[in-house]
């Protein structure tokens, strides 16, 4: 049997085709692998990567990947090959590109260059890929530019990515400082207000209240319509006095730094005593904490009691004021009606505000506030927070 005549053209046409396929896949190997490395780096690691990888696509010797901010500086971020040409490709770079632009003679020594540019999201370059050979080669075709944009454009997005996220977290740290200064700047207005008031207004009412009793302890026998006039006066004051009180206490108890969180907890649970609700502390440490620490929580187990009176409904709280491992727990929980705790907040419902609150006071000390909550079933919070703090008074 004789074999069939060699058609040359068909084995070139064969090995083009060949060529091209084994020029596709290598272009989306590239695609592929470096985009799957590049959620693995570091930013760093990402642009020595990328370079790398670039260079080693065009058979390139020398590259560089050059950045520039809103005031127009460059920097360069990666390197690759002998630094001693390098220099030479920060002068030529060309800011205003945008797509792959090769050059020939284009730096001392290098005659062959690729500039490919880093376009952010807003479709401004904010950077360049430079690759360069010291010896003259053949200008990539177009498929390969375009991949090689490709691979810019990835990482591009990582990078921007990663400002993106730099600037939310350093607007994060600020916002918190912003909320810390405005607590505590609150804790001392209290506290002036306070003492302003036990000094001031609680001083006279006191005083108002004794000369009223001393008046009727001297006043003569009167009619029984003034007689009850002045007793609801006296009434009257007392009620005034007893309210100024609660205020202060409210504003910054006296107990709170006299005695510490457990006592001024308990002090304010009895306002659920006096509302008929059962108060059962599961476990009380006496420890004495840092300020701050005792703030936070005794705010938070206020606002809780606060939420207990207005809406739960409940009969019954359980406290718990631990000390474990550097940790102070604060728990209190409720047999009330309970809510759904899952629900979308409602900027107007004073209860959420104040669960956003808790949220934030127990998480600027570096701790955590979780809140279970059970339609009919109750709710329980708690408060965890380390105790040695940074700078904080022990």
């Amino acid at each position: 049997m004789q074999n069939p005549p060699h058609d040359p053209g068909s084995a070139l046409a064969i090995r083009a085709h060949y060529r091209q396929s084994e020029s596709r896949s290598a272009r989306l190997r590239l695609l592929v692998d470096t985009g799957q490395e590049l959620t693995q780096l570091t930013p760093d690691a990402m642009r020595e990567r990328v370079l790398a990888r670039a260079c080693a696509f065009l058979a390139m010797d020398h590259g560089v990947l050059l950045e520039w901010d809103n005031e127009g500086g460059i920097s360069t971020t990666a390197r690759h090959g002998p630094p001693a040409r390098l220099l030479s490709l920060v002068a030529v770079v060309d800011r205003s590109l945008k797509a792959p632009c090769w050059q020939e003679l284009a730096a001392d020594g290098l005659p062959s260059m690729l500039q490919v540019p880093l376009r952010g999201s807003d479709g401004a370059a904010f950077g360049a890929l430079l690759l360069a050979n010291s010896v003259l080669l053949r200008a990539p075709d177009n498929d390969d530019s375009e991949s090689l944009q490709l691979l810019a454009t990835l990482l591009a997005a990582h990078l921007e990515n990663d400002r993106l996220l730099k600037a939310l977290l350093t607007r994060d740290r600020t916002l918190s400082d912003l909320v810390n200064r405005l607590f505590r700047a609150q804790e001392d207005e209290r506290k002036r207000v306070a003492y302003d008031l036990h000094d001031g207004l609680a001083q006279t009412l006191a005083g108002l209240h004794q000369r009223l009793q001393g008046f009727a302890g001297r006043c003569p026998t009167l009619p029984d319509t003034l007689a009850a006039d002045l007793q609801a006066i006296l009434t009257l004051a007392q009620h005034s006095v007893g309210e100024g009180r609660q205020l202060i206490a409210g504003l910054r108890p006296t107990v709170l730094d006299d005695f510490g969180l457990s006592k001024a907890l308990d002090k304010e649970a009895d306002r659920l005593r006096e509302a008929g609700i059962s108060v059962q502390w599961i476990t009380r440490s006496e420890a004495r904490l840092p300020s701050q620490v005792e703030i936070a929580l005794f705010r938070i187990g206020q606002e809780a009691i606060n939420n207990i009176l207005k809406h739960a409904q409940a009969s019954q709280v359980q406290l718990t004021l631990e000390l474990h491992d550097g940790q102070a727990s604060l728990r209190v929980q409720d047999n009330g009606k309970g809510f759904c705790a899952g629900q979308m907040l409602d900027a107007h419902d004073v209860q959420h505000l104040g669960l956003a609150t808790m949220h934030e006071r127990a998480s600027l000390l570096g701790g955590r506030f979780t809140c279970v909550s059970v339609i009919d079933g109750g709710t329980q919070l708690h408060a965890r927070v380390p105790v040695y703090l940074e700078g904080a008074s022990q």
